[in-house]
Formats: structure tokens, sequence, C-alpha cells
């Protein structure tokens, strides 16, 4: 019996999550993503000590089927609950007085959840697809994948948008779809609140991790969308440099910030998604998921892949997109 095949662009956690549960139900799956590995927001830099992330700091979940999922991992030893101390204005507050007890954290590389969700889907990564037609995914190097199944999206509203002129229903559905960027950082400094979290109060910088991994001293720091809009289109030293020059003057820290890393998450976050799980042309096989459609959080994005493979292995006759 011939296998059905899917084609699938983006490795984030939504391409993920629906690639896997197709794979585990006996369809051949392919995903696509541009960058170096798999993971999206759940990327993750290696350092020489270990490792860090620019992206997501935590999990959490407020329903099930995701509890469900966060047990497991649970289980299996890659996440484990925080308890750390959350340093909030001028005042250090557990993490239970602040009520995220439901908060996780990756004790394996982030990125390494993502691709056990993947399970025998084959992951081609370095691979940028520039256009989606019925049935097919077209590279940029005009190369054609076709005879697909069905073919899924992934990635945010403004990248799908350029590749959906062949699927002018699908491309519609997304046109108003706008997002809030974040720059992040790594950094590395000595002294400061004995916290794993700093919680600012603060125009210009919203929060920081410290990092288990990568050696002492190291901290994730996440800007507001306020610096980040502001420094939308400033290079990675300018917007590194001002955050350094932020963070040194509310922590009152004397001496200079090292800064490791830095990213642009030119779309952190959906300010107005299309709503549901997954959006669909059933005639040409295509459909659409992500946070873009089912709204802000690692939860909603890992649901919207799934919903979307459920449905479609649910269609006895046809593919219920």
């Amino acid at each position: 019996m011939t296998k059905l095949r899917a084609g699938i662009v983006g490795a984030g956690i939504a391409g993920a999550s629906c690639a896997g549960t197709l794979a585990a139900a006996g369809w051949e799956v392919d995903v696509f993503d541009k960058a170096r590995g798999a993971g999206g927001r759940l990327s993750t830099r290696r350092f020489e000590q270990g490792w860090a992330t620019l992206g997501t700091p935590f999990v959490s979940a407020k329903r099930d089927p995701f509890r469900s999922q966060l047990r497991d991992w649970v289980r299996q030893g890659w996440v484990s609950a925080v308890r750390g101390n959350i340093w909030q204005g001028r005042a250090t507050i557990s993490w239970a007085e602040a009520q995220l007890q439901n908060h996780y954290c990756p004790t394996i590389e982030p990125s390494q959840l993502v691709r056990k969700l993947l399970g025998s889907a084959r992951l081609h990564t370095g691979h940028r697809v520039a256009a989606l037609k019925p049935r097919t995914l077209v590279l940029d190097d005009g190369r054609e994948l076709g005879d697909f199944d069905c073919v899924i999206c992934s990635v945010p509203a403004p990248q799908a948008i350029p590749m959906l002129d062949a699927l002018p229903l699908l491309r519609e559905r997304l046109a108003e779809v706008r997002y809030r960027p974040i720059w992040s950082f790594l950094m590395r400094w000595d002294g400061g609140p004995a916290a794993d979290v700093i919680k600012f109060d603060d125009h210009l910088l919203n929060l920081a991790v410290r990092q288990p991994s990568g050696g002492p001293g190291l901290w994730s720091v996440y800007a507001t969308h306020e610096f980040s809009e502001t420094y939308l289109e400033a290079s990675e030293m300018e917007a590194s440099n001002r955050a350094a020059s932020a963070l040194m003057g509310l922590l009152g820290l004397p001496w200079p910030v090292e800064i490791e890393a830095s990213h642009l998450w030119r779309y952190a976050r959906p300010e107005n998604p299309v709503g549901g799980f997954w959006v669909g042309d059933r005639e040409n096989r295509v459909a659409l998921i992500g946070d873009g459609i089912a709204g802000v959080g690692v939860e909603r994005a890992w649901e919207s892949g799934l919903r979307l493979a459920q449905a479609i292995l649910q269609s006895k006759e046809e593919l219920a997109l």
C-alpha cells in the first residue's frame, strides 16, 4: 500500500507537532526549514561550556492536551518545573508567589524537544521554500517537489504570504495578521540580584533568565516590544550595546556586561491571529498552522499542528482541509 505523503514548511514547534503526529500514523513526512536546525523559537546556541537559548525561556500549559505532553516530557527528564526565585522591582519573591508554578524549563537543549516531536519525519535543513502550489513545494533554487497528498505551512504570516501567490484564498486570510518584535540577548555578568529570574519594571527591558548551562553568570535578556520596535532596523551591535547599558543602570552593575550573542525575533508575538487552530484550502490540499493562526505561545503553536494532523487523520475518504 502506498503511503500518504505530506510536505511541511517550518521546523518550529507547530510544524514538528504536525509532522510527528502524521508520521506516527504511517505517513511519509518531509519537513523543510531554511535554518541550520529544527527549533524555531526553541532553538539553541551552543558554547564550549554547554548551551543557552535566545528563544522562549519557559514552556507552560493552561489545559490538555499540552499538559499531557508536558507531563510526558517531565517523565522523560527533558523538562523540569521552575522553582527558582524572581527579583521583581526591588524585592525577591518565590516562583509560587508570582503564581507561575505551571512553568517548565528544558533540561536538554530546547531544540531537541522539537527534534523529538518530529519523530520519524525527515528533516531537511538549509532548504528555503519560495512558493506553495497545489500539492507542491517550490524551493528558491527553482526545484519543484510535488505529488504530496497535502502541503502544510507553519511559518509566520509575513513569511508565508510571499509563498502564496498561487493560493489567493489562503493569502487573503493572512493579510491582516500583525506581529510585535522582541530583541533577545545572551549576556554574562557577575553580581546583581540573587535570583534565577529578573522581571524588570522598565520600558526598555522585560525579563532576564539565568541559564543553567553555558558557564557561570550567563543570562538570557529579553527586551520590551517598545525597545524592539525602536531598534527594529538597528544593527546587532547597536541594539546589544543599548540593552547592556540599560541593564547596567537597572541592576547597578559597576562593570561592563559581556555580550555573547543577540537575535531579533521580528515575528515574536501575533497581535491579531486568524483564530482557530488551522486554515485550509481543501481543493488544493494546502493548510496553514502556527501562532499566526492559533495565537501566542508554545502551547497554541503545538496544538495548532496537532489539531490539523488529527483532522487529516480522522477524514476517511478525503483530506478534511
